[in-house]
Formats: C-alpha cells, structure tokens, sequence
C-alpha cells in the first residue's frame, strides 16, 4: 500500500512539485530515457502495478468482460472496477494512450498484410522452394514481444 507522510504540505509546495513532475515526464522522448526515468522513479512492485492498471485498460477498451481481465492479469475486480471507472469518468488519459496503442498495433497488422502481399506477388508463377521460408520468417521477425 502506498503510503505519504502525515505531515501536509503546504499547498503551493504541493503543486509546485506536480508541475515539476509533470514537465520532467514531458521532457522524456526516447523509450530508453522513460525506461531510466521509470526505473528511478519506481520500485519493481510499482512498475507492475502501473502496467497492470494500463493492461486492464487496454482489455476493457478492446471489450474483454471484467472477469476476464482480473483472470489474466491476476488483479482483484475491484481493481479492474476502479479503471472501468477511470475509463468512464476520468479525464480521458487511460484512453489517449490506450488508442495509439491500438493504432500502432493496427498499424503494425496492416505493415504485415503488405509484407505477406509483397511475397506473395513476388512468388506467383516462381517455383522457388525457399520463399515459404521467406514468409515465415517474415511472420517471426514481425511478431510483437507481448
């Protein structure tokens, strides 16, 4: 359970260091300098925790029913209930980055349709015995890590 210190802050500190938070995150381009960024900023437990919430997320906008998601990612239902909630009522973050996930993985599909056209056009009428392998290994290199 995350915990902060029972001392308050006054207000202006408070909202000082949010921004400061904020415009550190949004200097960070490269997925190399989010990876340090995130490693230094949370712990390993915290890491899954946040890619869990976003995988929850990412499987209730692609309508997975709720049951499903806590099953796969092992998370209670109350935590799968608390981002359907987010995704409904929140300010719309968990959708901004959710659709260009999907965007990017239907753009990816659609680079690997070209691809499978691309060898299949270039096959026809050829007898050649390795392009099968071609594809193959075309489908292998193309695959997604997740």
């Amino acid at each position: 359970m995350t915990q902060i210190s029972k001392y308050p802050l006054r207000k202006e500190i408070e909202n000082r260091m949010l921004e400061v938070f904020l415009d550190s995150i949004g200097m960070v381009k490269t997925r190399e300098h989010v990876q340090k960024l995130i490693d230094d900023l949370f712990s390993p437990t915290e890491r899954v925790m946040l890619a869990k919430r976003l995988s929850i997320a990412l499987l209730l906008l692609k309508k997975y029913d709720q049951r499903t998601v806590a099953r796969i990612l092992n998370v209670s239902l109350g935590t799968v209930n608390k981002v359907s909630l987010a995704l409904q009522k929140g300010n719309g973050g968990y959708e901004l980055v959710v659709n260009s996930i999907v965007r990017q993985e239907k753009f990816h599909a659609f680079l690997e349709k070209i691809d499978e056209t691309l060898v299949d056009i270039v096959t026809t009428g050829h007898s050649l015995p390795n392009w099968r392998r071609v594809r193959w290994e075309t489908k292998i290199r193309n695959r997604k890590p997740y």
